[in-house]
């Protein structure tokens, strides 16, 4: 039987990537060996932060709070190499609307194209954060949405620079079909997750490290990320039998 056409992409066809964060600072914990091994493989990648975190402290006010993680945002990135897109400053005061989201990643998957963008699961079981499920479904649709010349549809034009991604990849998932060996990136991971100074500390990045090794311990002293790799044809009436689901791995 030949599976070619519906077998799950792999990491090593991606030539361009974006990864879209709901908050400052997933990106590095879901994905930053992924994002590191991908630019030490000279692929342009892109960085873009949806919510401000304005609601990740005790200590500082939500104003100054979203003041310092934009910096610290962008020393992550840097130390990546992640080609930082900037923030589109959603917040508690600014509330996501999911048409309107929709809209700006299409805009921005349109202007930059790049052949893979990358969220986190909104399908993962137990997650409750709603901005982690609020942007998880509108990347989605924005996958979707990107390459139909006439979205958004209100417009009623043809839009020329119509573009669609091959591949979505999600982190932070527990239906993961992508292993991937981030062990010689592994310090630059740390070192990112580090630089939200406002968020992470020696205690909150030793319970990390103490996770990272726990989804690792079956890959014989590696770390790695685990990743849902989709194509198009996965994401709309698109359902396999167990059976089938082990052979495409």
């Amino acid at each position: 039987m030949d599976l070619s056409v519906i077998q799950y992409p792999k990491l090593d066809e991606i030539k361009s990537a974006l990864f879209i964060q709901p908050h400052p600072d997933d990106n590095e914990i879901g994905a930053g060996g992924t994002m590191a091994k991908l630019v030490k493989a000279g692929i342009p990648v892109y960085g873009l932060t949806v919510t401000e975190g304005r609601g990740g402290s005790n200590i500082y006010p939500p104003e100054k709070l979203a003041e310092i993680r934009k910096i610290e945002a962008s020393n992550a990135m840097d130390i990546l190499g992640v080609i930082n897109l900037g923030c589109l400053g959603y917040h508690d005061n600014n509330p996501i609307i999911h048409e309107k989201l929709v809209k700006e990643i299409v805009k921005i998957i349109r202007q930059i194209k790049p052949e893979a963008i990358f969220t986190v699961d909104a399908h993962l079981e137990n997650e409750m954060h709603p901005v982690h499920l609020q942007v998880g479904k509108a990347v989605e649709e924005a996958f979707l949405r990107s390459g139909q010349a006439y979205y958004p549809f209100d417009e009623h034009c043809c839009h020329e620079d119509a573009f669609s991604p091959k591949i979505i990849g999600f982190y932070f998932t527990s239906k993961d079909n992508t292993i991937v060996d981030i062990t010689d990136v592994y310090s630059l991971k740390k070192e990112a997750i580090m630089a939200h100074k406002s968020q992470i500390d020696e205690t909150t990045m030793a319970l990390y490290e103490e996770l990272f090794q726990a989804i690792s311990a079956d890959q014989k002293g590696r770390i790695v990320e685990r990743l849902k790799l989709l194509k198009t044809i996965h994401t709309h009436c698109f359902a396999l039998p167990d059976f089938l689901k082990q052979q495409l791995k």
